[in-house]
């Protein structure tokens, strides 16, 4: 596949040297020691980060790298002090991501499709007879929020239960005393949400300032307990929404503005709330994500104009409201679905992974079961934990990877670090050079490097990249930048020479630098080997795929890269089909920051189908129409200035 030789890694070594050298990381221990790391920094005992939802010994197990936990139970580890989880990777046993699927599809029919909902949620729990407290805890806000849905005809008694429910939600993982003072424990965004959903049962409980108290205390937790912003993301724009919705309806009752008094508090409550809406609509413009977005512009559109900064301000919220309501309607997604407070997208499955490994290196499992002359399990155990039928340990499953040079535990840091700084750091150069920030991306990489180890295969592969774009950026000689990349991605991907890339387990990093290798062998006109390139990774990204259906954090870039080579070679007809697929796709996740690219895609492809194709023109044009102002107000959702400017020179071709 490859038609420039970089000399490999420690081939004049030998492979042993190079494992010990690339791989010596235990990344399952990193991610242990991050987790204890800051509990220490913010003087958390293990009782009370671990209260709930397991064992204090079970935590100092997990901190030492030695446990094996569960998905849900490690994101609401990090997210309990407000760090999200998208700075690991993580492998799931195929029951993990199993249920989180089906709960995916609990979250996708509330509130709005009520019967099915409940079916789903009484399938979840005659399927999985034991569950965990998190799992059971979700299953009742759930069954809450549709009660609620139906409260008009419930009447007292219903409003009653709905407060049982939501109480009983709570206590699944909270103890009994947190009424009294909230910010005294450790809590997700996903608890959070169940405290809220009691807040809004008192309220139609009639119990008013105990809901506004209990609101209060929600929509103070993140800023009193040090959280970064795309962990408060995932809870003040639900609290947003019911403060809103709480202070419009005290307004609207007898006293709320009836008396001098009534309208001065009435008033008062609802401008807070409002001031707080758009700061929450601003926190997910600077983070990209579309979290309960639709309810909340719904929310701010119904607010006294005289509530905001300035009359612009309303019509932009309003423009985005109609932005938001397009594209739903489009790709027929739930705007007013529910979120379940933790994501896959940086997620493999175990035994997929170890399929997959496998038939990379071409081997039978009757081979791949040994390590070294000694078997780990038998062929027959291997067969059902690839199918996701069993789980592996961490011992068995570091054994059976180990033979393919890609080592590690269940969750693994971006790099190799224990510190969230930088992992952080990293997080931001990304972002910047996704918009086009180039000058304020260099700047940052010189920080990086100052505070890393750049001889670590990761960070080397991480810098070795933010080069080769920035080289490319400037003008930089593409083969050169190409060698760059390939280095790269030898870094952490062994000798691939004579291999069949598309069973590689492609990670994060690997994903958007293999996808760059195929640009810029399609620039060099080596389009062969640029379409190699990209099938092998949108195959490997499907097959990871396979059983939650969410395509891994990564996949737009690729797809946009793929659309671009689909363009030169003149193959437009499936294109459209195709960037609608990875929008529907994108829409399934909580950050959408590449959606203004794919719309942009969608009508470049759609214009040019018409230009080669006359007949099709009428049916094309409203595609291209519609698709190009979506992008364009995006653009303007995302603050992503380099788009804007891309896009305000062709605006007069797409909306003449």
């Amino acid at each position: 596949m490859q038609s420039i030789h970089i000399r490999k890694s420690g081939e004049d070594k030998g492979m042993k040297t190079t494992d010990e050298q690339q791989f010596i990381q235990e990344y399952n221990r990193a991610y242990g020691k991050a987790i204890g790391a800051e509990r220490k920094k913010r003087k958390l005992s293990l009782e009370k980060l671990s209260s709930g939802i397991m064992s204090r010994t079970m935590l100092e197990k997990v901190e030492k790298g030695t446990a094996q936990w569960t998905k849900i139970e490690g994101d609401t580890l990090m997210l309990r002090m407000g760090i999200p989880p998208e700075y690991f990777e993580s492998l799931a046993s195929g029951e993990d991501l199993e249920r989180w699927r089906k709960r995916e599809d609990i979250c996708l029919l509330v509130p709005e499709r009520l019967e099915e909902a409940a079916a789903a949620i009484g399938d979840y729990r005659r399927k999985y007879k034991k569950r965990e407290p998190l799992e059971e805890q979700f299953l009742l806000k759930a069954e809450g929020i549709l009660m609620l849905e139906r409260q008009r005809t419930a009447g007292r008694e219903g409003q009653r239960a709905i407060l049982d429910i939501a109480v009983q939600a709570v206590k699944c993982t909270i103890p009994d005393s947190w009424e009294q003072n909230l910010g005294l424990f450790c809590l997700s965004p996903g608890e959070l949400d169940a405290v809220l959903l009691v807040s809004a049962a008192l309220f139609e409980n009639g119990r008013k300032e105990k809901a506004w108290q209990l609101w209060q205390a929600v929509w103070d937790y993140p800023g009193q307990h040090g959280w970064r912003e795309r962990a408060a993301a995932m809870i003040l724009p639900q609290a947003a929404v019911l403060g809103i919705r709480m202070a419009a309806a005290l307004a609207g009752q007898p006293g709320g503005r009836d008396t001098a008094m009534g309208s001065m508090a009435s008033r008062g409550r609802e401008a807070g709330a409002s001031k707080k809406g758009q700061e929450t609509l601003e926190l997910l413009r600077r983070n990209g994500c579309h979290c309960y977005v639709l309810p909340l512009l719904d929310c701010l559109c119904e607010c006294d104009a005289s509530l905001f900064a300035g009359p612009e301000y309303l019509e932009q919220v309003k423009e985005f409201r109609k932005m938001f309501l397009d594209i739903y309607a489009w790709f027929s997604y739930p705007g007013y679905r529910i979120w379940q407070g933790i994501s896959v997208d940086n997620t493999r499955d175990a035994g997929m992974t170890l399929k997959m490994l496998r038939k990379f290196d071409g081997k039978s499992r009757k081979k791949a079961v040994y390590d070294g002359d000694e078997p780990v399990i038998s062929p027959r155990q291997l067969e059902r934990i690839e199918k996701g039928l069993h789980k592996p340990s961490y011992e068995n499953y570091d054994r059976l990877a180990k033979q393919y040079g890609k080592l590690g535990g269940w969750n693994m840091p971006l790099l190799e670090t224990d510190s969230l700084e930088v992992l952080e750091q990293r997080q931001l150069i990304s972002t910047l050079m996704e918009y086009g920030e180039w000058d304020l991306a260099k700047w940052e990489i010189q920080k990086f490097r100052n505070a890393v180890n750049p001889a670590l295969p990761k960070v080397k592969q991480e810098l070795l990249f933010f080069d080769a774009i920035l080289k490319q950026k400037k003008g930089g000689d593409l083969l050169e930048c190409l060698e760059m990349l390939l280095e790269a991605l030898r870094c952490t991907v062994p000798d691939f020479e004579g291999k069949d890339m598309k069973w590689w387990v492609y990670q994060r990093e690997e994903i958007m630098i293999a996808s760059n290798i195929g640009s810029f062998y399609r620039r060099l006109g080596k389009l062969e080997e640029a379409k190699k390139w990209f099938e092998a990774v949108l195959f490997s990204i499907d097959e990871n795929s396979f059983r939650t259906g969410i395509y891994h954090y990564g996949f737009s870039v690729a797809f946009e890269c793929y659309d671009n080579y689909l363009g030169d070679i003149c193959c437009l007809d499936n294109t459209v089909k195709m960037n609608e697929h990875m929008i529907l796709k994108l829409l399934l996740l909580f950050r959408i920051n590449s959606i203004q690219s794919l719309f942009y895609h969608i009508a470049w492809n759609a214009y040019e189908i018409a230009e080669k194709k006359p007949e099709e023109y009428a049916s094309f044009r409203p595609v291209w129409e519609k698709a190009f102002r979506i992008s364009k107000s995006m653009a303007d959702f995302m603050f992503d200035s380099s788009m804007k400017a891309f896009l305000s020179k062709r605006e007069s071709r797409y909306l003449s």
